[in-house]
């Protein structure tokens, strides 16, 4: 299951949103919302 972060960082993903521009968004470094996005990733491939 999806963290409400996971899940925002994955709706903006979605939506074409490069790396950069999500960690705007949230207002967190380029590098966190990376890898927010890659336990995304996993969680996702694992479910």
């Amino acid at each position: 299951m999806l963290t409400d972060v996971e899940l925002r960082v994955a709706e903006l993903a979605a939506q074409g949103m490069p790396v950069a521009v999500i960690a705007e968004v949230l207002g967190v470094s380029a590098n966190t919302a990376a890898g927010h996005l890659s336990t995304v990733y996993v969680k996702l491939r694992n479910a």
